[in-house]
């Protein structure tokens, strides 16, 4: 049962989203459920992360140019061929805005629903001390893509609860645009779960 600490955690938390919310540009952006807190009881911890199983997230993400447009201009690119549409149709490889290596990132975060093996990425108290990437084709405007997700080891370090996981996304075509694999620490079960979830309320005087 929700104790009052944890109530006044998720009420911070929805305020948070709420601000977050408005600041948003793209369709995707005022689509996404961007209050981690809400729903951390469906996110995975270290305990009950499924293992050495390839799993395909439900879902896909379509690359759309307002995406790509939003994220780049985020990151304070200035290059035309990442943030000029009209200057990329005539100069980019592909006629359109090129996507950002990085925007991978964003696409996992997508697709990490609650309850898949991938929501560990949107887990209270989750630390990425390790990721590595590697693009195996450019990803474009227009691609629809999906990620698989294996969770490949999980141990304990210096009291700190690690899981390693390998995805991969791939496009419509069933051809591999990217892979990554990424370790993160984790609450070692529901109860410090909890704990990181409810820690919004403990930082408010």
């Amino acid at each position: 049962m929700e104790n009052l600490s944890e109530r006044r955690s998720m009420a911070v938390s929805a305020s948070n989203a709420e601000r977050l919310t408005a600041l948003a540009r793209t369709t995707k952006q005022r689509e996404y459920a961007r209050d981690f807190v809400a729903t951390w009881r469906d996110h995975v911890t270290w305990d009950r992360a499924p293992m050495r199983e390839a799993v395909r997230l439900p879902g896909e993400f379509i690359v759309e140019e307002e995406d790509v447009l939003a994220y780049n201009l985020a990151l304070g690119e200035t290059d035309p061929l990442l943030v000029d549409p009209e200057y990329a149709r005539v100069h980019a490889p592909g006629g359109t805005v090129v996507v950002h290596p990085l925007f991978t990132t964003s696409i996992g975060f997508w697709l990490a629903a609650p309850g898949t093996p991938l929501s560990w990425t949107r887990t209270p108290g989750a630390r990425n001390p390790f990721q590595r990437v590697v693009i195996r084709e450019p990803i474009k405007i227009g691609d629809r893509l999906s990620l698989t997700v294996e969770n490949t080891d999980r141990y304990i370090r210096r009291g700190k609860h690690y899981l390693s996981a390998h995805v991969v996304m791939s496009d419509q075509r069933g051809a591999v645009k990217a892979e990554s694999w990424a370790t993160l620490i984790l609450p070692a079960n529901h109860d410090e779960a909890r704990a990181f979830a409810t820690a919004l309320n403990d930082t408010r005087p």
